[in-house]
């Protein structure tokens, strides 16, 4: 009898011990939460960008995926637009030491009660969910390079897809045999369909309206880049390939390097007209070097201005144009030259 209750004293204790640590953990993790949000969210009532500034409003910018130097310029314009119109842009997220995805940063956004968003949209359903919710709540979003169409997004900030295509198409057309040409366009799974789509038909109508319908046989090749080297791998995979396409079309920054090094380092250079997206400064030397044909470029601080402006605008009016149009340029090797030298 004596053992059995000393027994039961021992593990009425370890269950009392186990009861108070998860109270401990549970607590913990709440202040923990409170406190990231605080801090990412610091000063929202007040709109306290830094000591002494302040504004009347607090929008969330929320980038979550790589391309980092595009997405810096499309930052640094809606920062200093929102300043002009006495409104901070938060890069939101980018001062914690955890990381966060893209879903769980809007919804931080939605709870630390900033007057807009502005993300990068993409085809995952949980996105347009958010976006619905925030709506809900009385928070507008904007979103920025890439759509979600079926949310309930203010507008869309974008480049015309259909006209970079036929952009596309006419560089590829240069090069053009009496042969046909097979062109892979390499295209990011999570922004799927739209706008995407929108390029391949542009540069196969490109080619139809010079009587070339059938010379041109261009499709789709989906590349991930969950970590820093899937893409690369993904790419590198095309050059190792028994049928290499006589033309290959990269969509955004980070496939367009990934592009030009597998080529370099497969001794592929020439063997392929690659055509890349971005005008940062190692892409346009890749362009005046002769590994990319071209490089199709949008003003990133431009749009990223005019992303402050769409949310400026719905907040003051209650109202916004749905898409907001951004041009797009060719940028060929003596672009370059002639931009060096001026």
């Amino acid at each position: 009898m004596f053992s059995m209750k000393k027994t039961d004293s021992v593990t009425f204790k370890i269950i009392l011990g186990f009861v108070l640590l998860m109270a401990v953990i549970t607590v913990g993790s709440f202040i923990a939460v409170q406190v990231i949000l605080g801090r990412i969210g610091s000063n929202v009532s007040q709109g306290t960008a830094s000591a002494g500034e302040t504004f009347s409003r607090h929008y969330a910018f929320i980038h979550a995926g790589g391309d980092t130097a595009l997405w810096d310029n499309i930052y640094g314009g809606a920062l200093e637009r929102g300043r002009e119109l006495d409104a901070y842009t938060e890069y939101f997220g980018s001062s914690l030491t955890a990381s966060f995805d893209k879903n769980k940063l809007v919804s931080m956004a939605m709870d630390a009660g900033v007057d807009g968003i502005i993300i990068d949209g993409d085809s995952d359903e949980e996105t347009s969910r958010l976006i619905r919710e925030a709506a809900g709540r009385g928070t507008p979003t904007v979103t920025i390079l890439s759509d979600c169409a079926d949310s309930a997004r203010i507008c869309f900030v974008g480049f015309g897809s259909y006209t970079m295509g036929r952009q596309y198409g006419a560089e590829i057309i240069k090069h053009y045999s009496n042969s046909s040409i097979d062109v892979s366009v390499l295209m990011d799974p999570d922004s799927a369909g739209g706008g995407q789509d929108l390029i391949i038909s542009g540069i196969s109508d490109e080619f139809a309206d010079k009587g070339l319908r059938d010379a041109c046989n261009v499709k789709g090749v989906y590349v991930h880049d969950d970590t820093p080297f899937t893409a690369e791998e993904e790419i590198r995979d095309i050059f190792m390939g028994r049928n290499l396409p006589g033309a290959i079309v990269a969509l955004n920054s980070v496939y367009t390097r990934c592009l030009y090094q597998a080529a370099v380092d497969y001794n592929k250079v020439g063997d392929v007209y690659m055509y890349g997206f971005n005008d940062s400064d190692d892409i346009l030397e890749a362009v005046d070097k002769g590994l990319l044909e071209a490089t199709i470029s949008v003003d990133a601080t431009h749009m990223g201005a005019s992303a402050v402006e769409a949310l400026d605008e719905y907040l003051n009016t209650g109202y916004v144009s749905n898409y907001i149009t951004q041009d797009t340029e060719v940028i060929r090797a003596g672009d370059v030259i002639r931009e060096e030298t001026e």
